[in-house]
């Protein structure tokens, strides 16, 4: 696109730079323009002239690289906290189980495969 002149404010002049980046950051008319220091048909024109199209349509359009860098950013949060949750996993894999719930499990898989013990078999498996 051609360059256009910076609109010039009462607070600052805009840049098509300084225009995307607000646009980027979800800010609405209103917010921009208290920004520069304008009116809302100043900013009309000046859009128009800078991106041939319409404000609101404009700003819908550049606002579409904040919502892409919101979604980037959670998703890279996203990334670090499934390794964090990952390395949790892993640590509770590797600690050995508890060796009492084993014996116990044995000791009751052996009571239960027992037809008729006799009672000294029963004493043998509960001495210790």
């Amino acid at each position: 696109m051609t360059e256009c002149a910076p609109l010039k404010g009462i607070r600052r002049e805009m840049t098509r730079e300084m225009f995307e980046d607000l646009a980027a950051l979800q800010c609405e008319i209103p917010e921009i323009l208290g920004y520069v220091g304008t009116t809302e048909e100043k900013l009309a024109r000046w859009c128009r002239r800078a991106y041939r199209m319409p404000l609101e349509e404009a700003l819908f359009m550049l606002r579409q690289d904040g919502l892409i860098e919101i979604r980037r950013a959670g998703f890279d949060q996203l990334k670090k906290s499934a390794t964090l949750i990952q390395q949790q996993f892993n640590r509770f894999l590797s600690a050995r189980p508890d060796s009492g719930k084993e014996e116990a499990r044995s000791l009751a898989r052996e009571i239960f495969s027992l037809e008729d013990p006799g009672e000294g078999a029963l004493q043998a498996l509960y001495e210790e």
